[in-house]
């Protein structure tokens, strides 16, 4: 927990005496733009254990720490050990804290720092295949701490022979704290760690995220963000096992969340990879993650997915379908096993784009639109340096009403525009008229440029002309140098209302907490009524001085009562949105009520309008 500045003013006169032994050194986990996680250990049971950290070396903030003894028979070491985790919550995005580790008044620690994660740029190290304990894993560790990284993923085989307690301290701990300590590791487990009680060492000794794993595979797999990039790591051990025969949800879990990122770019990295050329070429784990884990990726279009266990260097050709294709239209998979263990060839294959037996690591920047890749070799030398810039890719059905989200469009109104790639960081228009471009992303329809809205990574909302019917061409167009379309059909009337937007003549919202009156006026806000009388562009406020009213007939519908519009045009002093004044009947009941819009004919959606009053009681059978 966090503790105040008074609480933490007690802490900073830190006593005199014996300090705890530090054991394991302070290094960093779960970390993202508002949170990370600090272990570290002692030999000693401490009365109490704290992280103290500020912007600015006063250490004036705190959080405490849980504590767990992990003895000799649990370990297999010589002696016994406690483990400390404390949550730093509520940190800023993209700022650099400094940290201290503080047992029972002792400071073991000082001058640490980390940054959490942001909207900027930002480069990763990945490497995988290193805890073999030496000279080519310490050059490696040796050349990785010159890097700067916001953070570190590592693909398995973390702690040869067999992932004990004792490899973990020394082949892990032991190489990479000064790195651990700064930038947090964000790792899976690869078969070597399983040799030892099925990962239970790489569980005990990290901190994952947890948000939507199923709680029975905490920790073996998990997602993250780290500013426009929704990483996704996945055990390809026994939770594929368990997924592909029907007794683990990794596999579903993996579909859920890779539908519901929003994130532009999307890396997924386990430990066996899809597409070996030597060793483990024909292995049985390769083949599964092939037929069943790659038809997922490529469904969900991620661009790239990192790999280990071969002990190599390799990169594919984009992939779809096990076919290289086009740049931009597959999957690049890359093998990062060369972090130090013994090294195997590589072999030329049809899908081999890129490959080198060398000791090595990754170095990739995430920049806006674009994501470099270096392999950096164990004699510093760049080995792999490419570029990826994928197109906009629209959805199936892409183009929808911004309110319901329904097929139909019409001139005048908001439309939604759904896919992948579009903007790098999410973007609002802040100034009226529109603009034409927003976040480096602008729209056409035949040609003519849209006023845009919004645009994030996987949408678009943008406003259609008044002149406008019939089929049309809609096309999104990045600064990669690509572009996708789409046809839609722009109708000449299609309302569509937006969720909870019913509100009175003092412009407060009608809910369930407060109900419409029965007679009361009430504004139902929508789009997609056509055209209008009067003269106006889109992308222009309505005025407000001199009403646009809609060309066709608008009536409104509560439950089986119709009643005709006092005002059916655009909400003055809005952009694109179109306004309906009626009153409710002073007759209806208390109660909810569907509520449509019928303009020239055509139904809206259906939302709910609460009205107050208690329900008529029912009438008197008859004599």
């Amino acid at each position: 927990m966090v503790a105040s500045g008074l609480v933490v003013a007690g802490l900073c006169a830190l006593a005199v005496g014996q300090a705890a032994t530090l054991g394991r050194y302070p290094y960093l986990q779960n970390a993202g733009s508002d949170r990370v996680t600090v272990l570290w250990t002692t030999a000693e049971q401490p009365a109490s254990a704290v992280v103290q950290y500020s912007t600015d070396r006063s250490y004036l903030l705190a959080a405490e720490a849980a504590t767990v003894r992990f003895g000799t028979t649990q370990t297999g070491l010589s002696a016994a050990y406690f483990q400390h985790q404390a949550e730093l919550r509520g940190l800023r995005p993209n700022t650099e804290y400094f940290y201290r580790v503080v047992v029972d008044g002792q400071a073991l620690t000082s001058g640490d720092a980390f940054r959490t994660a942001g909207s900027n740029p930002f480069t990763f190290l990945a490497f995988g295949d290193s805890g073999q304990d030496n000279l080519n894993q310490r050059e490696l560790a040796r050349l990785m701490l010159r890097e700067n990284p916001a953070l570190v993923l590592h693909t398995g085989d973390i702690a040869y022979e067999s992932g004990t307690f004792e490899q973990f301290q020394r082949t892990y701990f032991g190489y990479y704290q000064d790195l651990m300590k700064r930038a947090p590791f964000f790792p899976v487990p690869g078969n070597h760690e399983y040799y030892t009680q099925n990962a239970a060492p790489y569980l005990a000794l990290h901190s994952f995220p947890a948000d939507g794993v199923p709680s029975v595979d905490r920790g073996r797999y998990y997602s993250f963000d780290w500013a426009n990039v929704h990483f996704v790591a996945l055990d390809t051990n026994m939770p594929l096992e368990n997924a592909v025969t029907g007794r683990g949800q990794m596999l579903q879990w993996l579909d859920s969340d890779l539908g519901g990122t929003r994130a532009y770019w999307r890396i997924v990295y386990f430990h066996h990879p899809a597409f070996p050329t030597e060793r483990h070429e024909q292995g049985p784990i390769s083949s599964v993650v092939r037929d069943r884990l790659v038809p997922i990726l490529e469904r969900h279009r991620v661009p790239i997915v990192i790999s280990g266990h071969e002990h190599s260097y390799q990169r594919s050709f984009p992939m779809r379908a096990r076919e290289r294709v086009e740049a931009g239209q597959g999957t690049v998979h890359i093998i990062t096993g060369g972090g130090g263990a013994a090294l195997y060839s590589v072999v030329p294959r049809p899908w081999l784009a890129e490959g080198q037996s060398a000791h090595h690591f990754m170095r990739v920047t995430a920049d806006g639109f674009s994501l470099r890749v270096q392999a950096v070799r164990i004699d510093g030398q760049v080995i792999d340096n490419f570029e990826l810039k994928p197109p906009p890719i629209l959805a199936a059905g892409a183009t929808v009403d911004a309110a319901s989200f329904g097929r139909a469009i019409a001139p005048g109104g908001l439309i939604s525009i759904f896919g992948l790639q579009f903007a790098p960081r999410d973007a609002a228009a802040t100034t009226v008229p529109l603009p034409a471009e927003l976040g480096s992303v602008s729209v056409t329809l035949n040609n003519r440029s849209l006023p845009l809205l919004y645009v994030s990574g996987t949408q678009i909302n943008a406003q259609l002309p008044f002149d406008v019917s019939g089929p049309v061409t809609l096309r999104v167009t990045t600064p990669n140098a690509a572009s996708a379309e789409v046809q839609a059909t722009v109708a000449e009337v299609a309302p569509a209302i937006f969720n909870g937007a019913i509100l009175r003549r003092d412009f407060t919202v009608v809910n369930f907490n407060a109900p419409a009156d029965p007679g009361e006026f009430i504004s139902v806000y929508l789009t997609g009524l056509g055209r209008v009388n009067g003269s106006i562009v889109a992308g222009q406020a309505a005025p407000t001085t001199q009403l646009l009213t809609v060309r066709v007939p608008v009536e409104v519908r509560i439950g089986d009562l119709t009643v005709t519009a006092a005002f059916a045009g655009l909400a003055p002093g809005f952009v694109g949105l179109y306004q309906v004044n009626a009153q409710v009947p002073e007759g209806i009941e208390g109660g909810s009520h569907p509520l449509r819009i019928v303009a020239g004919g055509v139904l809206s959606n259906t939302i709910t309008l609460p009205v107050r009053g208690q329900p008529r009681p029912p009438p008197e059978p008859e004599p």
